[in-house]
């Protein structure tokens, strides 16, 4: 009986340690980039901040008083997981410069064990960005573009694109209507996106990028286009960089309800397609910001509201007094 036992454990152990053991292994993603001010000079020393806003933990990342660098390393599975958003807090040490802006993991990423070269401009007080989406917009739109799709404010889109055939354009919209009147002065809006000529025979063919307003019914306002650009393909089948710095020729304002947009209109003499791209692997996201002399678009900050709601006291108190003399 006790050989018989004996056995037994012997084979119960062997078949333990046949079964593969499974431990979960903590694999380190590693986040870095450099930042700098809104001028394109260096930015050193900077305060950067990450938050997982699916968790709601955050972390400083480490930065030296001798550089712009800065790099966090977090644990993928403990810290966060593919699909996640993480949050970026970055402030100048002076303080006068800041941005805000949120990107969603990705499997990819997760795979390779980061996301590097994630650089950082910072924006001046009053500047605000928006980043290309391929989100259908909901609420008013011009109908005349071939697709109207969203741009977010502060959150940069997936690694998606948009395909347009010649001809075609795609109007890319405030992700937010106008609350009340928005008065933008003359000032530079700064455009910066990703496209790809599919074509080799498309070299040279233009791109148009116009600065457009509409008000909450979807029609065209006045004056619109604001401003415009337009690049020409250097090397079709390769990723390139369309910059364009658009200056409005005058103040011009979106109406309560409505919504400025980027559009991007691809010529019609194109032989292939044109592809845009929100978040291109290893390449900044696709977006626009607004001037420094940006009102505080959806609404007017508060110091605007104040002087506007002291002018119509002005004016009240003045009826009311020439209503009293006439008494």
């Amino acid at each position: 009986m006790i050989k018989k036992v004996g056995t037994l454990l012997v084979v119960a152990m062997c078949i333990v340690c046949t079964v593969p053991i499974v431990i979960a292994q903590e694999t380190p993603f590693v986040i870095n980039g450099y930042v700098s001010y809104a001028n394109g000079t260096v930015c050193n020393n900077p305060d950067v901040n990450v938050m997982n806003t699916n968790t709601g933990e955050n972390w400083p990342a480490k930065n030296y008083s001798t550089s712009n660098y800065y790099r966090l390393v977090l644990v993928n599975g403990t810290d966060l997981n593919a699909s996640e958003t993480l949050k970026f807090e970055v402030t100048s040490p002076d303080e006068s410069q800041s941005k805000i802006v949120e990107f969603k993991v990705t499997h990819d990423e997760v795979n390779v064990g980061g996301r590097f070269g994630y650089n950082i401009t910072l924006s001046v007080q009053g500047q605000q960005t928006w980043y290309f989406s391929t989100d259908t917009v909901t609420g008013p739109t011009w109908d005349g573009a071939t697709y109207n799709i969203n741009m977010t404010k502060g959150v940069e889109g997936g690694d998606d694109k948009i395909t347009l055939a010649k001809g075609e354009r795609v109007w890319f919209y405030a992700d937010q209507v106008a609350e009340s009147n928005v008065s933008f002065p003359a000032d530079t809006w700064n455009v910066s996106y990703w496209v790809k000529a599919t074509n080799p025979g498309d070299s040279g063919k233009q791109i148009t990028t116009r600065l457009q307003g509409i008000n909450s019914t979807g029609a065209k306002l006045s004056g619109s286009p604001y401003a415009q650009g337009h690049y020409n393909i250097n090397s079709p089948q390769n990723l390139e960089e369309v910059t364009e710095s658009l200056n409005p020729t005058g103040t011009f304002t979106i109406p309560e309800g409505g919504r400025f947009a980027i559009e991007v209109l691809w010529t019609g003499d194109a032989t292939g397609n044109l592809e845009i791209y929100c978040n291109p692997s290893g390449k900044h996201a696709s977006d626009v910001t607004s001037p420094s002399s940006d009102p505080g678009y959806p609404i007017p900050e508060l110091p605007t509201i104040l002087l506007f709601g002291v002018g119509l006291l002005v004016i009240a108190g003045y009826v009311e007094l020439r209503r009293k003399r006439r008494e």
